[in-house]
């Protein structure tokens, strides 16, 4: 009975310390297909999205604005005042048609620098492509003078006035359009900054004609006064002709004629009285 039991721990102990050469091996492979067993095909939309989500990170800006939710409304700010912390938005010139030129000038490069960034936002929200804004060369400008005229006038002091100025040029739209974009800025300029337009418009070739047409209406100027002159005379009772005589005769109006004007109005003025 004793000699039993030794033969089977004997033979236990064997079993347990011999392994096959390959176990390893084995092992591995059957890892690798447990793993690949479990793998499954990437939807096309998911990839599609991971593409996309990619591409936006070449953009800038990479890290997204927090929403700022305003007090008292419990909203978060709407996305057209958010882009006020961006670079202006601009359409793309299309054709190169140059229709003006926007000049702004100021002696402080903070309202300057304000004023010439809003231009460009209404532009863009006018649809003009633009283009700037660019820098011009800064102008300046010198004086020495005395510091007092009797017990300092042998000193002298200097003073310096810098001009700053930025351009900005608009292409590819219609002069109504330009003049709507204009009239904009002129409602909403900034102290201290000065603004000076160049507009550029195309004419048919035959406005040379049209200029000598308009030279040539000086005589029929005159013949309209000579007939307003005559139904004025002829109505002297009414008090409305009796009062446009008399805004004829005025300064204002009589700097402006000739010797021969002044002289008809003046008979005009006297026959009805």
């Amino acid at each position: 009975m004793i000699r039993l039991t030794l033969l089977a721990r004997r033979f236990s102990t064997c079993l347990a310390t011999r392994k096959p050469a390959n176990l390893d091996a084995e092992l591995d492979k059957l890892a690798e297909l447990t793993v690949g067993s479990n793998q499954t095909g990437t939807p096309k939309s998911k990839l599609d999205k991971y593409q996309l989500i990619e591409t936006f990170k070449q953009y800038d800006p990479k890290v997204q604005t927090e929403r700022v939710i305003v007090p008292g409304v419990n909203r978060p700010i709407p996305v057209n005042v958010e882009l006020n912390y961006y670079s202006p938005l601009k359409h793309q010139v299309k054709y190169g048609d140059l229709k003006a030129e926007v000049v702004f000038k100021c002696f402080d490069t903070r309202n300057l620098e304000f004023f010439s960034d809003f231009a460009l936002r209404a532009a863009y929200y006018l649809g003009i492509p633009a283009t700037g804004a660019k820098p011009i060369p800064v102008r300046r400008e010198r004086w020495t003078v005395i510091k007092a005229p009797f017990v300092h006038a042998k000193s002298k002091e200097n003073f310096e006035r810098r001009t700053y100025g930025r351009v900005i040029k608009l292409w590819d739209c219609t002069d109504e359009v330009v003049d709507i974009f204009l009239a904009y800025l002129k409602q909403n300029s900034v102290w201290g900054v000065g603004v000076k337009a160049s507009l550029y418009v195309r004419e048919p070739l035959s406005m040379g004609e049209s200029m000598g047409k308009i030279e040539g209406e000086g005589d029929k100027v005159l013949s309209d006064l000579d007939s307003t002159l005559e139904v004025l005379s002829k109505d002297t009772e009414n008090p409305v002709a009796g009062r446009v005589l008399e805004l004829l005769k005025s300064p204002a109006f009589t700097r402006c004629m000739s010797e021969e004007e002044r002289a008809k109005v003046e008979q005009t003025r006297e026959a009805s009285l």
